[in-house]
């Protein structure tokens, strides 16, 4: 249903009607902190693949205790296949993604928009090639 256009004030702004999208795109960026360099306003993916993979971490996060509770938010840390598909899915996204070398080991890193990382360890501290898969979920308080 379109509105009709109403002549606006000079200097005034009118109101803006927002959809049902925009209001859950919203409520989730206003429960998650930005992680990284993201932009001032990331674009969460709402496609089912990516909330199926969002869940599914989340989920076994929760079922092999590995919820930290931090002092602005909390984190969700899944392991092995569900994040071997979610990184996967990143890759497949054309998600952002750095390699980076670091005491614990080489990471290569894929942005979650606006909510995490997953990464996939290619060395350990010894230089030895290896493959340890996990992702990160920061929910703000």
């Amino acid at each position: 249903m379109a509105l009709a256009k109403r002549p606006s004030l000079l200097g005034m702004s009118e109101p803006r009607i927002t959809t049902a999208r925009e209001i859950v795109l919203r409520v989730l960026l206003s429960g998650v902190l930005l992680v990284g360099a993201a932009p001032a306003e990331a674009q969460i993916s709402v496609r089912p693949e990516a909330l199926t993979h969002y869940s599914y971490c989340i989920s076994q996060a929760k079922d092999r205790a590995s919820v930290f509770l931090l002092d602005r938010g909390t984190l969700y840390r899944c392991r092995d296949e569900i994040a071997v598909s979610y990184f996967n899915y990143l890759g497949r996204q054309k998600a952002p993604e750095r390699r980076a070398v670091e005491s614990e080991g080489v990471f290569i890193y894929r942005a979650i928009a606006g909510i995490g990382k997953c990464w996939n360890m290619i060395e350990d501290p010894a230089g030895l090639p290896t493959s340890i898969y996990g992702c990160d979920v920061y929910v703000e308080l």
